[in-house]
């Protein structure tokens, strides 16, 4: 008896340990959606976002766009990036960036190929310098259930298959005051797949959903009102110009410009029942509440 409980225990751990297996996730794929806050002056909020195909100097890219609104613009459209051999390039948008050493050549910013001792050198487009890093360890993290390699140097994670960086700018892994230039202080706090799904976030997203400047207010400058699969939202006119309805992880599940209207219908029926933040933003104001759907 005790023979066949413990084959079944490590049948049982053998489960447990196939639950995640190691899979090559390449950081350049279609869709995806970083979140970020930033602590450079006090919390904000951004996101990074892979999405259409381009060719920059007859070469084939990804649009990499950074924004904080409702949706990407092309106003927002950075950089370019692409990914061949587990290297990452980026060049960088011409209207945006009208520097001729960030958009007439591209640059590494990763190597997933990179071994145990090995040297790898990547570019910061803040100080517009390259960095050198020497890989001393190599280990696997699970994440969205696959097992990511993660890759240190000095005793920090330099960046992470598929994920890039937990902590600072994407666009500049393993850049901050201690090494080349400015550190921006960026966490991410979830990545998205394309189709929606969450392949990774922090606790703090759960724990701090109102890391991006939100203030939960309860005076009488707006209110929610629920009706049926709808919330009403009612303020001042011209007061706020954008609306937000947030999961406590810190996604945006829905966003709209307000453009001068003082109430607007949020369609809620389809979100799952819990607790969301109901956020108003303008150029100079930010304030949120909790509702309960």
């Amino acid at each position: 008896m005790r023979k066949i409980i413990l084959w079944a225990c490590l049948v049982g751990a053998a489960g447990l340990v196939q639950s995640a297996e190691y899979e090559y996730v390449p950081l350049v794929r279609e869709g995806t959606e970083w979140g970020y806050s930033q602590q450079l002056i006090g919390k904000s909020y951004y996101r990074n976002l892979i999405a259409g195909d381009t060719i920059v100097n007859g070469t084939a890219y990804k649009k990499f766009y950074t924004f904080q609104g409702c949706v990407a613009t092309d106003d927002e459209n950075l950089a370019f990036v692409r990914e061949a051999d587990k290297r990452v390039y980026i060049t960088f948008n011409k209207d945006l960036m009208p520097i001729e050493s960030l958009y007439e050549q591209e640059h590494l910013i990763y190597d997933f190929g990179v071994k145990v001792g090995e040297t790898v050198s990547h570019f910061d487009w803040i100080t517009q310098q390259t960095i050198s890093a020497t890989v001393g360890k190599i280990d696997t993290v699970e994440i969205g259930n696959t097992l990511r390699q993660r890759f240190w140097a000095d005793d920090k994670v330099l960046w992470i298959e598929g994920l890039g960086v937990e902590e600072g700018d994407w666009m500049r892994p393993g850049c901050s005051t201690d090494g080349a230039g400015l550190d921006t202080q960026d966490r991410l706090v979830y990545v998205k797949a394309a189709d929606g799904t969450v392949e990774y976030e922090t606790a703090d997203a759960v724990n701090d959903p109102c890391y991006s400047m939100i203030d939960e207010i309860d005076d009488n400058s707006w209110y929610i009102a629920r009706q049926g699969d709808w919330l009403e939202i009612v303020c001042a006119e011209g007061e706020f110009e954008m609306v937000e309805l947030i999961d406590l992880s810190g996604r945006v599940v829905w966003c709209d410009s307000l453009a001068g209207q003082s109430r607007v219908m949020v369609s809620v029926g389809e979100y799952p029942e819990g607790v969301y933040i109901v956020a108003l933003s303008s150029a100079g104001k930010r304030v949120a509440r909790r509702v309960a759907l």
